[in-house]
């Protein structure tokens, strides 16, 4: 993630410069006739714009050099990620609406109120992409029950009939899974359809501290490969299903 921090970071901070050499670049700037344009303090948008997009720029340029130091889970990196980018777009949204004076007084009571609408959405679709990051960041729950192996997590789910099983392998060399067709992979956890160095389609439920890998065969060709949150519970699951 240190590239991804260092160019996001060059860029914003290139952007930011850019707002102030050039403010007609500013959203709804550009679009203003030149009466209503008269309304801006375009001399502190432009500062505002430059200062906002600088700090966020130097936020990611701090958490790639950070991450060069000491390790920096891509959790933390998702999350930095989305919460410069909020700050910096209900930032701007603010500012817009400070420095204009054609949004206030009844005139521009119907402009503030989309103003605040925008903040509103936002501030919630930034939320809703952090509940879903810290779901599918989340290890899968993986029991031995009945004549089952049940395993679900970040939306995915199976079912594997015990008495359908073929090959059950323990393995604590993992495997190389390179390719990700349909699944959630992060630092921590592997969840989803992935294929395997070679070609060969499969299903994970994996959790990075969770221990072994346990690696079913099924009657209908399909392979899996899952453990549990700890490596504890991972040997609890592997010795239900090789007493079976």
């Amino acid at each position: 993630m240190f590239w991804t921090d260092l160019i996001m970071g060059v860029i914003l901070m290139l952007s930011g410069l850019a707002l102030y050499r050039f403010p007609m670049l500013i959203s709804g700037v550009n679009t203003m006739s030149k009466k209503r344009l008269a309304k801006v303090d375009l001399d502190g948008l432009k500062r505002a714009f430059r200062n906002v997009f600088l700090i966020c720029g130097a936020a990611m340029l701090l958490l790639g050099g950070l991450s060069t130091m000491v390790h920096v889970p891509m959790g933390v990196h998702l999350i930095v990620l989305v919460v410069v980018m909020m700050a910096l777009v209900v930032a701007c949204m603010l500012l817009s609406k400070r420095y204009d004076m054609g949004l206030q007084g009844e005139e521009g009571k119907k402009e503030r109120r989309k103003n605040w609408i925008g903040v509103i959405i936002s501030i919630v679709a930034f939320a809703v992409i952090l509940f879903f990051f810290f779901k599918g960041n989340k290890p899968a729950t993986v029991e031995v029950s009945g004549d089952y192996i049940t395993a679900k997590g970040s939306g995915y789910s199976a079912s594997i009939p015990l008495n359908d099983i073929t090959e059950a392998n323990v393995l604590t060399d993992w495997p190389s899974f390179p390719i990700r067709t349909n699944g959630i992979a992060t630092d921590d956890v592997a969840i989803g359809h992935f294929r395997k160095k070679g070609g060969e389609s499969c299903m994970l439920f994996v959790c990075d501290d969770g221990g072994p890998l346990l690696e079913v065969r099924t009657v209908d060709g399909k392979l899996y490969y899952l453990n549990c949150a700890t490596e504890e519970e991972t040997m609890e699951m592997i010795a239900k299903v090789k007493g079976r």
